[in-house]
């Protein structure tokens, strides 16, 4: 008689009855949780993280960061969920930190780009409960591996149940270059270092973990050379679904996005009659995103409006031509972007362009340097406030300054 042999819902084969219990206590040992049912000539087989709830999520105590890079942190989190769910774990990708109450295990990871650094930096947060010495060797093994710095810290939280908070800052390199150096690397290491630390106490528990097809597969003989050669391309059209999207490259959402925000400084003269307030500073475009940014067009609008002046080095549009910078044959600068432009700033707006056509490639900052506003007829106890917005009407985008110049004035105690 014939015991088949499942693992999960699918059928791996059969062996004699007599194997039975050679064969249970195998796989016991190689990790496996082992079901025989005799009754139905069958015995059920599961892998050592079987039933096992390990929640996976973005680090959301960290709060908006403008280097943060939330769509390639999904992607590295979505690689490791297929991961774990091919081993047999129930992972669950969260972004709500009540799922992590009833979890097994929780990583938290939160994925940043950071221009001043020169080295990608591993920072591995974890409590008591959730790291052991397998784990940590595998966190330094993986980054020694990718050329990442590791730093591991041990904290105390209120919290019974195990984590780790992995946060992962590199320098500033495109999306693409990003998975193909280090993205699916990072999910890979994650992911094994997560499996040691469920089995420091059974290394070959580990086993378990592979599907038990490849078992067979390794002995699969062909007649004519005792080996299998089936080229590898073949393999992969037989792979389920599942596998087959750990085998494409992920493609990255293009964005337009943009950041504007505003420096300045205030000079104060101190008059006999009055004070002269004047501000210089400077409006930066930051590209954000992944696609070019074309021909910016900023809007200053300012209040109140017969008190503000804005100057700098924007030319009238009828002169732009011949007294802007020439750069490589072309006139590079700033002008006001209408021929009404000062009976606009009276009435509290200024429009300014490009004097030539100008792209913004994404990383790069554009600004408009040096902008001279002056407070013409201070007055006691009013509010003067300068906002800034920039529009791209080739790719429909509208922003509006991240910051605004605000100064209240108000009356001297004698």
């Amino acid at each position: 008689m014939d015991i088949k042999v499942e693992v999960g819902d699918k059928r791996a084969g059969a062996i004699p009855y007599e194997s039975l219990p050679a064969f249970t206590y195998l796989f016991r040992e190689l990790g496996f949780d082992v079901q025989p049912d005799t009754e139905n000539k069958k015995v059920h087989l599961s892998s050592a993280l079987h039933g096992k709830r390990i929640v996976i999520s973005s680090d959301y105590d960290v709060k908006y960061n403008t280097f943060r890079k939330h769509l390639l942190e999904r992607k590295v989190l979505e690689y490791i969920q297929t991961f774990l769910s091919a081993c047999g774990a129930k992972v669950i990708l969260i972004d709500e930190k009540k799922e992590s109450e009833r979890a097994d295990f929780h990583v938290c990871f939160s994925l940043f780009e950071i221009p001043r650094i020169k080295e990608p930096i591993l920072e591995l947060i974890h409590n008591s409960k959730s790291a052991n010495k397998k784990l940590l060797d595998i966190f330094h093994y993986e980054c020694t591996r990718t050329g990442t710095k590791f730093k591991s810290n041990e904290v105390v939280r209120s919290s019974s149940n195990p984590f780790i908070n992995i946060q992962i800052m590199y320098p500033v390199i495109t999306d693409e270059d990003f998975w193909e150096k280090l993205g699916e690397k990072y999910a890979m290491s994650i992911t094994i270092g997560i499996l040691a630390r469920f089995h420091e106490s059974s290394p070959l528990s580990v086993l378990s973990l592979i599907p038990i097809e490849i078992f067979s597969n390794m002995f699969d003989h062909s007649e004519n050379t005792g080996l299998n050669l089936e080229p590898t391309i073949q393999k992969e059209k037989k792979l389920p679904e599942k596998k087959k999207f750990l085998l494409k490259k992920p493609t990255i959402t293009k964005r337009k996005e943009a950041e504007v925000f505003l420096d300045y400084h205030i000079f104060i003269e101190e008059l006999e009659e009055r004070n002269k307030i004047k501000l210089i500073g400077n409006l930066h475009i930051k590209n954000i995103g992944t696609e070019v940014l074309r021909n910016p067009v900023i809007c200053l609008r300012s209040s109140p409006s017969e008190s503000i002046k804005i100057s700098g080095q924007i030319l009238p549009p009828n002169v732009a031509e011949t007294l802007g910078v020439m750069k490589n044959e072309e006139t590079q600068g700033w002008k006001y972007m209408n021929d009404e432009w000062f009976e606009e700033m009276e009435k509290g707006e200024t429009w300014i362009c490009p004097i030539q056509s100008k792209n913004i490639n994404p990383r790069q900052t554009e600004s408009l340097t040096n902008l001279q506003i002056s407070v013409l007829q201070p007055v006691e106890n009013s509010n003067i406030r300068v906002e800034a917005f920039v529009f791209f009407k080739e790719q429909d985008l509208e922003i509006s300054s991240s910051n605004q110049i605000s100064l209240l004035l108000t009356k001297k105690q004698g």
